[in-house]
């Protein structure tokens, strides 16, 4: 024989299997039970008929609330603005440091090349650069300091998307509001 038992909120406490008499004894006296009926995970519950599954959460921040029987964020709105904000960082990080475009050629733009592109620009001579398809373009002093201006200029406009995205994330007043924010 098999038994589960049911929480208050027709979710699944524990199963029983074995003798009749062995679990009559183990089944308290106030529990809700189902007898004989298969189910397929710890996280199902009974709509009193059949288990039900409850299946994945959407997102890994939802938690399944069996009162209602729905998948509920229960993250505060600070901590929504807070994920919101770190994976905007992130994004914005991604764009800057991903390339950009000058006179129709990709550039790198991480870290270090920007620290190239700088000196390059500063040095005032001619160079061979490698883009960032490793293709060659020779640059004159004057090329590469407008080089420099555009990686200046890429840099300022996704940090500046990156603020107006951050202003409007802390001015939201509902999860939705912050969930629609993007860079």
């Amino acid at each position: 024989m098999k038994r589960v038992i049911l929480n208050n909120d027709s979710s699944i406490n524990s199963m029983l299997e074995g003798l009749q008499e062995l679990i009559e004894l183990n089944t308290p006296s106030t529990a809700d039970f189902v007898d004989d009926i298969e189910y397929s995970e710890k996280t199902d519950y009974w709509n009193g008929s059949e288990f039900i599954s409850i299946g994945n959460p959407p997102t890994p921040n939802h938690t399944f609330d069996y009162a209602i029987k729905e998948w509920v964020d229960l993250r505060t709105l600070d901590e929504i603005k807070a994920q919101k904000w770190a994976e905007i960082k992130s994004e914005r990080d991604r764009i800057e440091f991903g390339g950009f475009e000058f006179d129709g050629d990709i550039y790198d733009s991480d870290q270090v090349s920007q620290g190239r592109i700088l000196g390059a620009s500063i040095a005032g001579v001619d160079k061979v650069w490698t883009l960032a398809d490793n293709s060659t373009r020779l640059l004159t002093a004057s090329r590469l300091q407008r080089l420099c201006a555009a990686m200046q200029t890429h840099t300022a406009s996704v940090h500046q998307r990156g603020r107006i995205a951050r202003e409007a994330i802390m001015s939201a007043t509902t999860k939705e509001d912050v969930e629609a924010v993007t860079l």
